[in-house]
């Protein structure tokens, strides 16, 4: 029985298998083959329509608990994941602590602590609640003891100290029985995802995300802890976050992995950390990794898939999750309103028709398969389109769909641009800004001096080329590379996006224009943004963001005001584009994960909703075939 909704975490329970949540908020038991045993059936009752994603799962000796991204609190039955308690997310606050009309922020937190009874964890409002499992009760809400706080994970393993992490790069050590955490370890400047007891060698193993001083935004990995709070070791081995981790059963092995998408496989017989193996290949971003029965490993990547390997990283089997994902949407030059998406296996075209005013409609019209993995970004041509794919791939496609060349790059790919002349292709990897010419595929120049990898890519009007690193820099490069322009965007990008004199950034910290030229953000985007700003558009005087949390939000463009926050996108948002229908009503065009496409009909008119969804459309998924290759 295949599974139909993104899974989001995966956890082993012993005598059970392995147990899955996803993106509607329904729990799922899978064996050691990874077959569907047995599902929620109340899901559907127990979360909005549009579903609340379960991140956060606790076992206790009967029940399952979980939090969904709303702060919903709710128990299960752990045989036959039937709901039994719920705990809403706007009730379950100590309203005292909030602000007036105060609603819950959708957050992806992981953490809750079961101990001596009670389970602990953030509500939707970021105090801690404090629950009574033998009534499934509010026991208190209170003030984490360092104020308000993000906690995104709980440790209780260790003899005699409770190990809690946050979003803020520390880690609390301390007891849960009277919230006493005196000893505060800051081991990263971003989220500290997993904290794990290691029995063997008596410490905390615990994951990074952004790295520290030299290595801010550059490279982050693993640390390990003493248990007085005394930083032991640290390995910064990944460019991206990293978000699974697991020990075998006797400790002698661990698991890592993340968002550079290989896990890496630990000899832990010994104190020092010994990379044994790394495992490649994967089809996406690792996002967790558990451990069963026999020491096999689970491997969740963040299209869904679960990949089962062996102890010593062989691939065993896979889930064969039929995924999709829309990761950019870009509008296609003289064809009317049309658009180009990039998908997880190829590229579709689409058209926005209007039988009547009003009444739109998107119709896929052309489909390309590339055998490649994911297309995580294209730019169009009058004569086709180029692309690039995961991990490493740059192609030209014609516009019959023909492969008209096809190159690798150093690194992971991020993000791709075409010059205003549209005769170049300018490449964001981990390696640096490659330049091909977009006829040949010739490389025509390499900027790979850089002081972090190179996240996100554009090109000026005048023909420069722009790049922004991970690490927040973003410069102009001349034809003969020396840099003409630099600006510091205060966090990571994720696109560039040009607008005449204009720049906008994506990323981290909303949406950034910059003038070209100038040194300091000119217009910020970003009130009521959670997490990252993924993409914008812009029309009608509006611009439109995205963000990881789920929502879409509208600003004027001129004062950056707040018109319109929805939170309630079916997934992950990723592509985005603004266009006009056949009548000249303008819309907006939201693409994500699941291979929703939404369209958003704009209305900046008195009294009217400044965005209205209007329909969706779903692209067909399809299982990719998972190939993991060990070092």
């Amino acid at each position: 029985m295949p599974n139909e909704d993104r899974i989001t975490r995966i956890v082993h329970r012993p005598g059970h298998g392995i147990l899955a949540a996803d993106v509607r908020g329904a729990l799922h038991w899978f064996d050691a083959e990874l077959n569907r045993v047995r599902s929620s059936s109340s899901s559907v009752a127990a979360q909005a329509p549009a579903g609340d994603p379960v991140y956060a799962i606790a076992f206790t000796d009967d029940a399952v608990i979980t939090r969904d991204k709303i702060g919903n609190i709710s128990r299960w039955d752990l045989d036959s994941l039937a709901l039994t308690d719920r705990l809403d997310a706007r009730a379950t606050a100590d309203r005292a602590l909030l602000l007036e009309d105060e609603q819950p922020s959708p957050t992806m937190l992981r953490g809750i602590g079961v101990w001596n009874g009670k389970a602990y964890l953030n509500n939707g409002y970021f105090q801690l609640a404090v629950i009574d499992l033998a009534t499934f009760t509010v026991d208190r809400i209170v003030l984490w003891p360092h104020g308000y706080d993000m906690l995104e994970w709980f440790c209780t393993d260790a003899p005699g100290i409770h190990a809690v992490s946050d979003r803020h790069g520390r880690i609390h050590l301390g007891s849960l029985d009277d919230l006493a955490f005196p000893t505060v370890v800051e081991i990263d400047t971003s989220n500290v995802h997993r904290v794990l007891y290691d029995e063997r060698h008596q410490r905390f193993w615990a994951t990074t995300d952004a790295g520290m001083g030299d290595h801010y935004k550059i490279a982050n990995g693993l640390v390990t802890v003493r248990l007085d709070g005394t930083v032991e070791q640290r390995l910064d081995f990944a460019r991206n976050d990293v978000e699974g981790l697991a020990f075998s059963g006797d400790y002698s092995r661990a698991y890592c992995g993340g968002f550079d998408g290989e896990l890496l496989i630990f000899d832990n017989t010994t104190p020092e950390l010994t990379v044994v193996d790394r495992v490649r290949h994967f089809p996406h971003q690792i996002i967790d990794v558990t451990v069963g029965d026999g020491d096999r490993v689970y491997v969740l990547t963040q299209d869904g898939e679960v990949t089962a390997l062996a102890p010593d990283g062989q691939h065993i089997g896979s889930l064969r999750y039929a995924r999709q994902c829309v990761w950019d949407l870009q509008p296609l030059p003289d064809d009317g309103p049309s658009l180009l998406a990039a998908t997880d296996d190829g590229a579709v075209r689409l058209r926005l028709t209007e039988l009547s005013p009003g009444q739109p409609s998107l119709q896929v019209t052309d489909r390309y398969v590339s055998g490649l993995g994911f297309t995580r970004r294209v730019t169009v041509a009058d004569d086709g389109w180029a692309g690039v794919f995961w991990p490493s791939s740059v192609r030209r496609v014609s516009g019959g769909g023909e492969t008209l060349w096809e190159r690798e790059v150093p690194g992971i790919v991020h993000t791709l641009a075409q010059s205003p002349d549209g005769t170049r292709l300018l490449v964001a990897c981990n390696g640096g800004g490659i330049e091909f010419d977009a006829a040949t595929g010739t490389e025509t120049g390499r900027i790979e001096d850089l002081p972090a990898s190179a996240w996100a890519s554009a090109y000026l009007l005048d023909g420069r080329r722009l790049l922004a690193t991970r690490n927040g820099l973003m410069n102009a490069y001349a034809a003969d590379s020396t840099v003409t322009w630099a600006a510091e965007l205060g966090n990571y990008p994720k696109r560039l996006l040009v607008d005449g004199d204009r720049v906008r950034a994506t990323g981290g910290g909303g949406i950034k224009e910059f003038e070209v030229g100038g040194d300091k953000i000119d217009q910020r985007y970003s009130e009521l943004l959670d997490n990252t700003a993924e993409n914008c558009a812009v029309i009608e005087g509006t611009v439109c963001a995205i963000t990881y949390g789920m929502q879409i939000a509208a600003y004027d463009q001129d004062s950056g005001e707040l018109l319109a926050l929805h939170e309630d996108l079916p997934d992950f948002p990723k592509g985005m584009a603004a266009v006009r229908g056949p009548h000249g009503d303008p819309y907006v065009v939201v693409g994500g994960r699941g291979g929703y496409v939404r369209l958003y009909r704009l209305d900046r008119s008195a009294g009217a909703e400044v965005l209205t969804a209007v329909r969706d459309l779903w692209l067909p998924g399809s299982p990719v075939d998972v190939t993991v290759t060990r070092s």
